[in-house]
């Protein structure tokens, strides 16, 4: 799946912004299910790594949006992530704005056993 889609892939990137713009025009002519612009994508982007949360919100697949949140080492670089997907009527915004302190928590809980103990969500 391609990073610049999926909630996943947008949590694995946060720490690089370098690597933003290239990741989304590397993936740009994979099919996805909305039409996301580069702006939007960056935008999001930098909302995204300020809050330390990542959304898909049916950029992958219609239908279906996530909340993700990445998972960091004792040295800080994020190694994983975690995340909480479901379909549309059950991943309302209401619900997405309350899983982003869920998924924040349960990845610094994760982190921190990793020997991360840098911020915490």
């Amino acid at each position: 799946m391609p990073l610049s889609r999926t909630g996943i892939g947008k949590a694995l990137l946060l720490d690089t912004p370098e690597r933003w713009e290239a990741t989304f025009d590397s993936e740009s002519p994979v099919e996805q299910a909305t039409h996301q612009t580069k702006e939007a994508f960056l935008s999001r982007m930098k909302t995204y790594a300020s809050e330390g949360i990542a959304l898909d919100l049916e950029d992958n697949e219609p239908g279906i949006r996530c909340v993700a949140a990445p998972i960091r080492d004792g040295s800080g670089q994020i190694i994983a992530a975690i995340i909480m997907s479901a379909t549309n009527p059950y991943m309302l915004d209401e619900r997405m704005k309350a899983l982003k302190s869920v998924m924040g928590s349960t990845a610094a809980q994760i982190s921190r056993k990793l020997g991360y103990s840098g911020k915490t969500f």
